[in-house]
C-alpha cells in the first residue's frame, strides 16, 4: 500500500508531499558515511537529527513522486567533497531535504525523514531496511544490520531506469528540465570548514 506523506522545514516555509510512497516504492536506510554526518552538523542540526551513532535517516525513491508546494525559493545546496552528490535544505531554519545528483540526469532522490511527517512517518514509510556504511559510525556499531552498494543499486538503479524511460526525470521539481541544473547554485564546503566540525 502506498500513501502520501507530507514534508516540511521545522518553520514551515517550505513544504510539499511525497506521493504514493511506502516501503515498496523506495528504501529507508540509515547512512553513516561521513559526508551525511559532515552535512547535518554544517546546518547545526546534529543534535535532533542525527542518531546516538551520527546516523541519518534517509528514504530513497523516484524523482517523479516529489511535489513542492511552497518556500521553492528557500532551498539551498551543498557540495561536501567534489563528487556530484548534492545536498538540499531548507536555508530558513537549516532543515536538510534532499541528497541529488548535480545534475537532473541521471535523477535521483534520496529524502533526509527529519523533514518527513513525524506522525506519520513510521507508519508510511516503515522501519529502516538496514545501516549503510556501519563502518563509519561514531561511535561504532555492535552486530550492524548492513545493507551493501549492491542491495542499494538495486534498488534504484530501476527507479532511476523508470524516471527516465517515461520521462518523468522532468516532473522533479528540483532542476530545470531544459538546463537540467538545479534551482539554487551549490556552495562547496571547504576541507577547512569540515575540519572544525568535529566537537558541533
Amino acid at each position: 500500500m502506498t500513501q502520501d506523506l507530507a514534508i516540511s522545514c521545522s518553520c514551515g516555509t517550505v513544504t510539499g508531499t511525497l506521493h504514493d510512497v511506502g516501503p515498496d516504492e523506495g528504501d529507508r536506510l540509515v547512512c553513516y558515511c561521513s559526508d551525511c554526518r559532515d552535512f547535518i552538523r554544517v546546518l547545526g542540526r546534529a543534535g535532533d537529527v542525527l542518531d546516538d551513532h551520527g546516523g541519518n535517516s534517509v528514504y530513497q525513491t523516484r524523482v517523479a513522486k516529489l511535489e513542492l508546494h511552497t518556500g521553492a525559493d528557500m532551498l539551498s545546496t551543498l557540495h561536501m567533497t567534489d563528487k556530484p552528490t548534492t545536498r538540499w535544505y531548507a536555508s530558513c531554519c537549516n532543515t536538510p531535504f534532499f541528497n541529488t545528483l548535480a545534475r537532473a540526469k541521471p535523477p535521483f532522490l534520496s529524502v533526509n525523514t527529519a523533514c518527513c511527517d513525524k506522525s506519520r512517518v513510521d507508519a508510511v514509510l516503515g522501519p529502516p531496511k538496514g545501516q549503510f556504511l556501519a563502518e563509519e559510525a561514531e561511535p561504532p556499531i555492535e552486530n550492524p544490520k548492513t545493507v551493501s552498494m549492491f542491495k542499494l543499486a538495486r534498488g534504484f538503479i530501476p527507479r532511476l531506469l523508470r524516471d527516465v524511460i517515461s520521462g518523468d526525470w522532468k516532473k522533479s521539481p528540483l532542476f530545470d528540465p531544459e538546463t537540467k541544473e538545479p534551482i539554487a547554485s551549490p556552495r562547496r564546503v571547504s576541507p577547512e570548514e569540515r575540519a572544525t566540525l568535529g566537537e558541533a
